[in-house]
C-alpha cells in the first residue's frame, strides 16, 4: 500500500472511531463556508479537503454538531455568511475590519504575510513594487493595500485563486508574490517547483486565522466551548498533528504546534 493511500486509510479509521462515539441526540446545523481556492487550508478534494476542512470535519463529529458545507468563491464568504444565521467561515484572518462583524470561536494557527520571489527578499511592499508586478488574491484586506500603494509604473496583478500566482512567479512574470506563508510554501512545492527555491523576506504583517461565526449564532457561547474542548483534545491525542502531517513539512508542522 502506497503512502498516499495510507494516509487515506488512517483518515478513514479514525472518522469511523469518531463516529461511534458521536452523541445521538438531535445535533445543531452549522452551515460551514468554505472559500474557494484556499489550499492548504480548505477547498481541496476529497481525499485532502485542507487543513481547516479537514480539522472541522472531526471537531464536528467529536462535538456533536450537524455541519453542512457549502463551497463558495472567497469574494462571496463574506456576505453570505452575515445574511447566514447558521454560518461559520472557516479561515478567517482576525483583522481589525473584521473584529465587531464575526464571531471568533476556534483560534487555530498563526499566519504570517510575505513577499516570496524567485529573485531576492523583500522586506516592505514598497520594495516589491519598485522591482516589478506583485500578484496578490483578489477581494482579500492584502490586495486593498497594495492597490493604495498603486502609481504610474507600479504594477498589481490580482488573482482569483492563488495558483494563478504560483504560475505566474514560475514563469518570470512577477517580481513578488504577497500572499500566507503557508500557502505560498504548499502551492509551491505541489506544482513541482521544489528544486526553485523562493525568497521571502520579513513578514509585513501576522494575524491568527480562526474558525469564525455569524454575530446571530444560536447556542453562540456553546458552541465555542466544545469546539476549543474538542480542539485541546486533539493536541493531546496527536490527531491535530496528523491532520497537519498531511500538507506540511515536518519543520512546518513543529512550527504550528510550538505557536499554538
Amino acid at each position: 500500500m502506497n503512502k498516499q493511500a495510507n494516509s487515506v486509510m488512517r483518515r478513514a479509521i479514525l472518522l469511523l472511531l469518531l463516529l461511534g462515539s458521536a452523541p445521538l441526540a438531535q445535533s445543531q446545523v452549522l452551515n460551514v463556508y468554505i472559500g474557494q481556492g484556499q489550499m492548504p487550508f480548505a477547498d481541496g478534494t476529497p481525499a485532502r479537503p485542507g487543513i481547516f476542512a479537514e480539522l472541522m470535519q472531526v471537531l464536528c463529529v467529536r462535538a456533536g454538531f450537524d455541519c453542512r458545507m457549502r463551497k463558495v468563491p472567497w469574494r462571496r464568504v463574506l456576505s453570505e455568511a452575515q445574511d447566514d444565521p447558521q454560518a461559520v467561515v472557516l479561515n478567517m484572518g482576525r483583522i481589525a475590519e473584521r473584529e465587531h462583524a464575526f464571531l471568533w470561536l476556534l483560534n487555530v494557527l498563526p499566519t504570517a504575510y510575505v513577499l516570496a520571489s524567485t529573485q531576492q527578499a523583500y522586506d516592505t511592499l514598497e520594495q516589491a513594487l519598485h522591482a516589478g508586478p506583485v500578484a496578490v488574491m483578489s477581494g482579500t484586506p492584502r490586495a486593498h493595500e497594495l492597490r493604495s500603494m498603486r502609481q504610474p509604473g507600479r504594477e498589481v496583478v490580482e488573482v482569483t485563486d492563488p495558483e494563478q500566482a504560483a504560475h505566474l512567479m514560475r514563469v518570470g512574470r512577477l517580481a513578488a508574490w504577497y500572499e500566507i506563508d503557508l500557502r505560498i510554501s504548499y502551492l509551491w512545492r505541489r506544482l513541482g517547483n521544489a528544486g526553485q527555491p523562493l525568497l521571502t523576506g520579513q513578514a509585513i504583517a501576522t494575524t491568527h486565522s480562526y474558525i469564525a461565526a455569524n454575530l446571530a449564532l444560536e447556542n453562540a457561547a456553546d458552541v465555542q466551548e466544545r469546539l476549543n474542548t474538542e480542539f485541546r483534545a486533539m493536541h493531546a491525542d496527536g490527531s491535530w498533528r496528523v491532520i497537519l502531517e498531511h500538507y506540511l513539512p515536518p519543520e512546518g508542522v513543529e512550527h504550528l504546534l510550538r505557536a499554538r
